[in-house]
């Protein structure tokens, strides 16, 4: 079990001098002493978190991102992922059926019928001091078109990496079990915008995988524990610094959420999670599209704000240090879109953790 120990505590010293932006390390090494003056060693211990959050009511629900820092030394591995069924055709707060559709906007030459967006985002913490944790995700995007062209039938598929997003996360105010935190990051716009069909023709603006642009996101997280039940809020907002080299740039995201979570045992917790969104429309246009044939390339109708709420589950597992895996499903309460525009009626999210 030593071996076990000193093998896991010379990788996280090997990772420590690995990660670019994590800066020196600040480390110290005792004093050489005599032998007879070393304190007896102790029974070696299984390994455990490093920081409190040894309970599972002490970690958000899985669709809520960087929801608590980092103690200085800790490192925590992620894995994320979302899954989002656009299959409402929406127009405002009403839901269109296929005839209301072709009578209300004869004009379009397609008909959407659904888009599947899937993200898995990669991502790795690390704290090099108590004040500030740092942070990475790099998401990869796959997407599924499916809409009518003409009274034909027509699928496309896309895949590929994301924007990657660079953290800071800032804690403040901490006062007993209730702490707040502030994130910021930059987006690098790493996904591409050009995602075209089989026949080389530009596919609509969901189906692209990232803004083109770089982008500022910052965050406000405020959590709190009382014996078995603990709570938090968080709010968010994505600005656009500028438009994109396709001469458009889209609309700012604004979010919300609040929960609750309530332990059943030590290692397990069920949550409720009320969430807001908010995305503003398209500044400019893609000149491939033509919003003429398709309410998907018109940079007008992208727009809308949605309120949702779900259960969830979060796991703990004391294996290397502690992992975390925690699930969700978000189900639609109110919608209203500047359609039409497929929007979704449930969504799902999960998220693995490994921290040490």
């Amino acid at each position: 079990m030593q071996a076990v120990i000193v093998r896991s505590k010379r990788i996280r010293s090997l990772l420590g001098g690995g990660l670019a932006f994590a800066g020196i390390l600040c480390t110290g090494f005792p004093a050489v002493a005599d032998e007879d003056s070393l304190p007896p060693v102790s029974a070696p211990k299984f390994p455990s978190l490093h920081r409190p959050l040894d309970r599972a009511s002490d970690f958000a629900p899985a669709g809520v991102l960087l929801d608590h820092t980092h103690e200085r030394g800790d490192w925590t591995f992620v894995y994320r992922y979302e899954r989002t069924l656009n299959d409402q055709l929406k127009a405002g707060e009403k839901t269109l059926t296929t005839a209301e559709y072709a009578a209300s906007y004869p004009g379009y030459a397609s008909m959407p019928l659904s888009q599947l967006e899937e993200i898995h985002s990669f991502g790795v913490m690390y704290a090099p001091h108590e004040r500030f944790t740092l942070a990475m995700v790099l998401p990869f995007v796959e997407n599924r078109l499916e809409q009518s062209v003409g009274g034909v039938f027509e699928r496309h598929r896309s895949s590929g990496i994301g924007d990657t997003l660079f953290i800071v996360l800032l804690p403040f105010m901490q006062k007993g079990t209730q702490k707040t935190q502030f994130n910021v990051a930059l987006s690098l716009p790493t996904g591409s915008i050009r995602v075209a069909d089989g026949q080389g023709n530009r596919l609509p603006y969901l189906m692209q995988h990232g803004s083109g642009s770089w982008d500022v996101n910052w965050g406000l997280t405020y959590t709190g524990k009382y014996q078995w039940l603990a709570w938090g809020a968080q709010v968010e907002s994505q600005y656009r610094i500028g438009s994109n080299d396709l001469d458009y740039e889209l609309g700012a995201v604004y979010q919300a959420s609040s929960w609750l979570a309530a332990e059943a045992g030590k290692w397990v917790s069920v949550t409720a999670r009320l969430g807001w969104i908010k995305t503003e429309n398209i500044k400019g246009a893609d000149a491939a599209l033509n919003p003429g044939t398709s309410p998907l390339n018109d940079p007008r109708r992208q727009a809308g704000t949605r309120v949702e709420m779900g259960p969830g589950v979060n796991l703990l597992v004391p294996v290397l240090g502690g992992q975390r895996l925690s699930f969700e499903a978000l189900f639609s309460l109110y919608q209203s879109v500047d359609g039409p525009q497929l929007a979704p009626d449930v969504k799902f999210n999960a998220s693995w953790q490994w921290i040490f």
